[in-house]
């Protein structure tokens, strides 16, 4: 009988936990490590979101190998993961380059070479989409943070589990907003969408027309922009031509910088911009625009003003700014939050099998409390899509964003019109 590679017999080893049958030597003894691949947008337009993914990925790694008693998350006190006798979590991160073909190459990249036993991140609608059907491929589970097209979850794939919200959860608060506007006799019948036309923008735009309906709005402009397109001086005469109540964007960095400059250059302001997410959410959006971004609204996982309600987030949001210098943000909280729960689905199947390590992800249970995001916890329906997480809307206010809604828990007024 031929004898097994060695690197099935190194798996074998870790699935047993290392005991002195695969060793020789007692438990207490060894140092087990388990590779994780971690897929960012760290070169091209989005590379500044995929070095604040690779931020919250990093830090949520440094919160389960380190004793850090002061955070209170449930891998936080004590080295590793603890049902395994505390091998620690090597990530392994990979660029995506915001390229579907790439992402999927790096998943096999991941597995089959570095031997990651499991994938989180993403960003790109797109890029996961390609990087899931390789997963898929390959039967390693993938736990996606920041890609919100509602599609992703809608497939029937087995190994991809989506924490964050799907734009179905993020059409809910927005279209919730405008409904509460409406009711106080603001006009928000008239809805312009720019959007990418692309998973993410295309996902977005059906969302979009479903929930309208609940406003009696009406789409009055449907203008599709590509991922190279940075002169957007033609959508913004589409739009100002169709005299909207709303302006409602799904837009990655470039776009949204453009549309941004293209609206100024044309002396026009809409009564009210509202973003899902993407280009808006990027730290460098409110930095290079300054005044032109006063007013913008953006949709969320992740609030900065609720983390101080909770203990784990005042915590983690503390470490991020000491280690790196700058404030935690949606796109660092939604990875981290990915990663943490990979790594307690490890740690539950207390197994490097990829088929353990999806049953762990399909019996989790995580209470909001023992996470950092303003949700109700983690827990995946049949489609692998989180069902507690939550959506909230925040304004760029003078020069930040400020958390406006839900009402009852905002941290600032909702100026609308924008000026």
């Amino acid at each position: 009988m031929p004898r097994p590679a060695v690197s099935t017999v190194a798996v074998l080893c870790s699935a047993l936990l290392l005991t002195s049958a695969c060793t020789g030597e007692p438990v207490a003894k060894t140092r087990a490590t388990v590779a994780i691949g971690f897929l960012a947008p760290l070169s091209g337009s989005s590379a500044t979101v995929g070095a604040d993914t690779r931020r919250g990925a990093e830090l949520a790694v440094r919160i389960v190998n380190e004793d850090l008693a002061s955070v209170p998350l449930p891998l936080g006190p004590g080295q590793g993961l603890p049902r395994a006798n505390h091998p620690r979590i090597r990530l392994l991160t990979a660029d995506t380059a915001a390229s579907g073909a790439t992402g999927a190459g790096q998943v096999r990249h991941l597995v089959s070479d570095q031997g990651a036993v499991a994938v989180a991140g993403g960003y790109e609608s797109a890029v996961t989409r390609a990087a899931a059907a390789r997963a898929e491929e390959l039967k390693v589970p993938f736990v996606n943070g920041g890609s919100s097209a509602a599609s992703l979850t809608e497939r029937g794939l087995d190994w991809f589990f989506r924490t964050g919200p799907s734009d179905l959860s993020y059409g809910r608060v927005v279209f919730s907003l405008l409904k509460e506007r409406q009711s106080e006799g603001t006009a928000v019948r008239r809805i312009a969408v720019v959007h990418m036309d692309d998973q993410y923008g295309n996902d977005g735009m059906s969302m979009i027309k479903r929930f309208a309906s609940q406003i009696d709005g009406d789409v009055v402009a449907d203008v599709e922009v590509g991922a190279k397109s940075t002169d957007l001086s033609g959508a913004v005469e589409e739009v100002k031509a169709s005299a909207p109540d709303v302006v409602l964007t799904l837009l990655y960095t470039p776009q949204a910088l453009a549309l941004s400059d293209d609206f100024h250059a044309a002396s026009y302001e809409p009564p009210a911009l509202m973003a899902f997410g993407a280009g808006y959410a990027d730290a460098d959006f409110v930095k290079r625009e300054g005044s032109d971004a006063e007013g913008v609204c953006s949709r969320f996982a992740w609030s900065a003003e609720l983390a101080v309600r909770n203990p784990a987030a005042r915590a983690v949001a503390a470490l991020y700014r000491t280690t790196y210098h700058r404030p935690m943000n949606d796109d660092a909280a939604r990875a981290f939050t990915a990663v943490m729960t990979l790594a307690q689905a490890v740690d539950e199947a207390a197994s490097l099998s990829p088929a353990d390590i999806r049953s762990a992800l399909v019996n989790l249970d995580v209470p909001g409390r023992d996470t950092i995001m303003p949700w109700d916890g983690v827990r995946f329906d049949d489609n692998h899509q989180n069902i507690g997480a939550r959506g909230v809307v925040e304004q760029v206010q003078q020069g930040s964003y400020r958390l406006v809604y839900p009402f009852d828990v905002a941290r600032a007024r909702l100026r609308w019109p924008m000026s």
